[in-house]
């Protein structure tokens, strides 16, 4: 209370300019401004935001420039406010008056303007779900203003208004494709200063000198990475219906390569477009790497910058020409170059693919294995381990028994992956199925001193700890 007395009389004594500018014409009109100023402060500290409504109405009208507390608060207040109307016409004021306040934000206190920028784009598109052009506009703002940083949030409200948009005939594929383009790049972007950010934390954490604070910011910065990346997710998935084997030439054809051969930019766009892989109903993963104009530009992108996508582009063509030490060189080298732990895990996969068919298998596994670390919910790491396994049948061991013990090894790996990663499933079970066939038959078993439900750890390579099962 005393230090609300002083903060009148200072007030009312000192009232010069500035604090008409900022709390109201008069000393009275100032002192009515604090009241609901600390009014409305105090409810929203208890998250009663509907109960601050009417007090940060008052400040909002009469001394918008007293605080930036006014506008930071004002979406959990205004939401509860519209929230608790049920008037159709009270509702679009609100919601004018809740647009309207992003723009007095940036009058009254300049900064963050992307920021702003996004989040009343966000607003827009959830009040008026038809007004597609405007939204869409909106984020096309956002996005001129804060780049690649925008949030997640404004990324994803971005490109579902530009497939809104495709949808109505109101864009091209060209120009839906370049918003994919530019939003895939912002992600990768965050994704890469963040996953730096967090193996710097995880380091730190190893050598146990990560305190209480430092704790706090890795989990935060692991939270917006888990945002761009489901983000991420959401767009792929979209985009796979787009970006299909027979849209492509539309866009990346030899006319447009002879216009763009030089263009690091349209290349790396290019051949990630090709590269996007799709699973099909059985689990067959496809691309469209084997259309001829993508040998070209990953060439040519090579030829400018040996950056990670540009190696990726080569280790396409190597697999494609069934030069298989080739797959091996440039995934490696594209492994080293990512900072994505889940793109570097898809490069060690290749690897591991490749040495597979060079009948690497004790390789094929350590790469396997790099992988699966790299995407814990990844399922297709473990199937490749499976039939590295089973590939193995016959090559470790002294008899029928220890030579074929690998498939119960291959079936767990099998098992494994269908129980992480469900849209391996039917892959997983075609896999089991022809394994449990494959196992060593009961009767030799028996012979060679085996029974069911018996421990058994296969050597070599594989060293893995099976147990005996009859199916």
């Amino acid at each position: 209370m005393k230090r609300y007395i002083l903060f009148l009389v200072a007030l009312v004594g000192m009232y010069s300019a500035d604090a008409q500018k900022k709390w109201g014409d008069t000393p009275a009109d100032s002192v009515k401004c604090w009241e609901q100023y600390n009014i409305y402060g105090s409810s929203y500290q208890a998250k009663a935001y509907l109960d601050a409504y009417d007090a940060w109405y008052h400040v909002y009208t009469n001394c918008p420039g007293a605080s930036k507390n006014t506008f930071i608060m004002a979406p959990r207040i205004l939401d509860a406010k519209i929230e608790s109307v049920k008037d159709p016409v009270e509702i679009q004021k609100l919601q004018e008056l809740y647009l309207k306040m992003y723009d007095d934000r940036l009058v009254y206190f300049p900064g963050k303007e992307g920021y702003v920028a996004g989040q009343k784009a966000l607003k827009y598109e959830r009040f008026y779900e038809d007004s597609i052009k405007q939204s869409y506009a909106l984020f096309q703002n956002a996005y001129k203003l804060d780049g690649y940083d925008i949030s997640p949030s404004v990324m994803n409200g971005y490109f579902l208004s530009s497939v809104r948009m495709f949808n109505n005939k109101d864009i091209d594929l060209e120009e839906l494709v370049e918003t994919y383009n530019i939003i895939s790049e912002a992600i990768e972007k965050n994704n890469n200063e963040l996953n730096v950010e967090i193996k710097e934390f995880l380091t730190k954490k190893e050598n146990g000198q990560l305190d209480a604070k430092g704790e706090k910011k890795l989990d935060r910065t692991e939270r917006i990475l888990d945002g761009y990346d489901k983000v991420g997710g959401n767009i792929e998935k979209m985009m796979s219906s787009v970006l299909t084997c027979e849209r492509l030439p539309l866009l990346y054809n030899e006319t447009s390569f002879e216009q763009n051969k030089t263009n690091a930019v349209w290349l790396r766009r290019g051949i990630k477009a090709f590269q996007k892989e799709n699973t099909d109903e059985e689990g067959n993963v496809s691309d469209c790497t084997s259309d001829p104009i993508f040998f070209k530009m990953a060439e040519a992108l090579f030829a400018i910058e040996p950056s990670a996508t540009a190696a990726r582009g080569m280790a396409g063509i190597a697999f494609k020409n069934k030069d298989y030490a080739k797959v091996v060189e440039y995934s490696k080298q594209a492994a080293d170059e990512e900072k994505d732990p889940k793109k570097q895990a898809n490069d060690y996969y290749k690897i591991a693919a490749a040495y597979q068919k060079m009948g690497s298998l004790s390789n094929a596994k350590t790469y396997v294995l790099k992988a699966a670390a790299g995407r814990k919910d990844w399922g297709a790491p473990h199937i490749l381990l499976a039939t590295i396994y089973a590939d193995a049948a016959g090559s470790c061991g002294a008899d029928a028994f220890e030579k074929n013990a690998v498939y119960w090894a291959a079936i767990n790996k099998a098992s494994y992956a269908k129980s992480i990663d469900p849209s391996v499933s039917k892959i997983a079970n075609s896999l089991i199925s022809a394994y449990q066939k494959s196992v060593p038959d009961k009767s030799v078993c028996f012979q060679l001193g085996h029974k069911e439900g018996e421990k058994y750890t296969i050597g070599c390579w594989i060293n893995e700890s099976i147990t005996v099962r009859f199916y």
